[in-house]
């Protein structure tokens, strides 16, 4: 039974190596962005979010705070066409500001709980950091190291064949036989 293993190519273990150092790097661009795009998440939520809302908030309530005086000065000055304008208008501001404020509410929720839920995301992410950054280079090594082996075994295999399958006198008992081959005519 023949024993040597037949290696022709490691140019797949090669290609393997290749594709994976590079998904390494894509690996590492894209945990990293992922991070920044957390805390600019956060930061978009604390300032400017919570900035945005309080600003409309505070603008619709101005809105509404004149809206309502002009509703009270044409119901005195009885004026009863522009009142239901008027009154309409008021409706509709209170009502957007009570939109505003629960949507302000919503952002205020979104900025006490973000890092309770995103936390244990991240955590699963430092997971697959410590992957990329100590467990993949070692699997790099070990490719590099097995396409280095196999290489040198492939050079060495033609020269081992060649000597093993050659016609190679030896002597036992005084008659010359060819190696390999049994019951050799004296």
């Amino acid at each position: 039974m023949d024993r040597q293993a037949k290696v022709t190519s490691v140019d797949a273990l090669a290609a393997l190596r290749s594709s994976l150092i590079i998904y390494l790097g894509s690996v590492g661009t894209s945990l990293d962005e992922v991070r920044d795009e957390v805390r600019r998440t956060r930061t978009w939520l604390q300032i400017d979010q919570r900035a945005h809302w309080a600003g409309l908030l505070k603008r619709l309530q101005k809105q509404l705070e004149q809206a309502e005086a002009e509703l009270f000065t044409s119901r005195l000055s009885a004026m009863t066409n522009h009142s239901a304008a008027r009154q309409m208008a008021v409706t509709r501001l209170r009502r957007k500001v009570r939109e505003t404020e629960e949507r302000a509410k919503v952002v205020k929720k979104w900025i006490r709980n973000y890092d309770s839920l995103v936390e244990p995301l991240l955590k699963k992410l430092d997971g697959m950091q410590h992957l990329i950054t100590h467990s993949m280079p070692k699997a790099v090594s070990f490719l590099a190291q097995a396409e280095r082996t196999l290489d040198d075994y492939a050079r060495m295999a033609p020269e081992g064949e060649g000597s093993a399958s050659s016609a190679k006198p030896q002597e036992s008992n005084g008659e010359t036989e060819v190696a390999g081959e049994e019951g050799s005519e004296a």
